[in-house]
């Protein structure tokens, strides 16, 4: 059933009836709800604590879910609202790929104003019943539609300056890889930027910025390769979880050569209690290759674990060379020194306490004098959960114990507190 305006203001006002009641009692139980509004309504109260706790705002406004899915696969707050910063108040916005709309709500609270396009009924429904609640004073147009048949009508009416879109995965492609390719995905940068110059041209328009959200299971280099124009790549991680990449490109730039080397490179972790600082670093690319990393031959008295953003990057010389570090083992993406460097580095810092062979003989003593700590394994024959059983100690935030390997190739466990 395609869901209807009042079909959704409806279960909306249901759900405030029936708040607090069990979902299944709701599914299995009789009475005067039809299947489809049990159905609706029980995947409302269902996920309304993933709700509250991925969407906030949007749990506060009583939005309407037209499906699990649809929570699964959309951004979360915090990331939604690291893409506001592309968007200024004189952008004219259209979002290509609208769907749930939680992108497009981030950049249109800056411009404004936004055009957003979707093609599947149910996220075109449910954006229509949501936004105007989010976005009371914004002017929006929300079209149901595949946008790249109608680009030519949308850009010559719309004349946006700042263009979003979401390539998804390409429909038949084998979703069990984890890592696929730019190439697997729709639309088509390779087909749409050139088509957009050509327009934008032919049409006498100021060219304009585009904003495209890629998956972090990309591979980063490949990517930069194979799309030209673009001019930073945003690596965002929330909470210490890779979420997202994100580039920035200048249209006038896209129909040449892709140039890797000249991209910015920024690496940002999202935490609400534990701000990191952003990586920045101009032609990333071309400072890795002629980066000088030294390694040590042992932790020094401090140990650094850069956040999920910067290792995806996968800049690992260019870590260690602008702040002053040493590497443990070119595998292990852990760093160290003597002193703490300058400029607050960009993930989790550590005290070194001690430094442990991994030698089954002195395993059990090993665990009667740590007792309890949290396990982190980089480049480690156990994994953290194998490695906690064989010590036979407890979890604690007290103090970590990073299961690694050293410069030599030896197994090491090291000790240390959080800085």
């Amino acid at each position: 059933m395609s869901l209807q305006l009042d079909f959704i203001h409806h279960i909306l006002s249901l759900q405030e009836a029936y708040r607090g009641t069990s979902p299944d009692r709701i599914l299995l139980g009789k009475g005067s709800l039809s299947r489809e509004e049990r159905t609706a309504l029980a995947l409302q109260l269902t996920a309304e604590s993933a709700l509250r706790r991925k969407l906030p705002s949007w749990h506060t406004a009583g939005v309407f879910l037209p499906s699990s899915l649809t929570l699964e696969q959309c951004s979360s707050e915090e990331a939604a609202r690291y893409k506001a910063r592309f968007a200024t108040p004189t952008d004219r916005l259209i979002d290509l790929t609208g769907g749930f709309g939680v992108d497009f709500w981030a950049l249109t609270s800056v411009t404004g104003q936004g055009v957003y396009v979707e093609r599947q009924a149910d996220l075109v429904a449910a954006a229509r019943a949501n936004l105007p609640r989010l976005l009371p004073e914004a002017k929006l147009q929300l079209i149901h539609g595949e946008s790249i048949p109608q680009l030519r009508e949308l850009i010559t009416m719309h004349q946006p300056t700042l263009i979003y879109l979401d390539p998804a995965r390409r429909e038949g492609e084998d979703t069990t890889r984890r890592v696929y390719a730019i190439e697997d995905c729709e639309p088509s940068l390779h087909t749409l930027l050139p088509e957009l110059h050509a327009l934008y041209r032919e049409l006498s328009l100021p060219f304009p910025r585009l904003l495209v959200k890629l998956s972090p299971m990309l591979d980063v280099v490949h990517t930069l390769r194979s799309v030209a124009g673009v001019r930073e790549l945003h690596v965002v991680s929330v909470r210490g979880e890779a979420k997202e990449l994100l580039l920035l490109i200048d249209l006038a730039e896209a129909t040449g050569e892709a140039k890797p080397e000249a991209v910015t490179f920024i690496a940002q972790d999202l935490h609400p209690t534990q701000p990191t600082p952003a990586f920045v670093l101009p032609e990333a690319l071309h400072y890795e290759e002629s980066a000088q990393l030294r390694y040590a031959v042992s932790p020094r008295a401090y140990l650094f674990e850069p956040h999920a953003a910067l290792m995806k990057t996968g800049l690992y010389r260019s870590i260690g060379a602008v702040y002053g570090l040493e590497a443990l083992h070119p595998n292990s993406h852990l760093y160290t020194a003597d002193t703490l460097p300058e400029a607050p580095f960009p993930g989790r810092v550590f005290a070194v306490e001690a430094v442990y062979p991994f030698a089954s003989s002195q395993l059990k003593a090993l665990g009667r004098e740590i007792r309890a700590a949290q396990i982190t394994c980089r480049n480690f024959p156990l994994r953290p959960e194998a490695l906690r059983a064989k010590l036979r100690i407890k979890d604690s935030a007290e103090q970590t114990l990073f299961g690694t390997t050293a410069s030599d190739g030896s197994h090491v466990l090291i000790r240390c507190r959080r800085v």
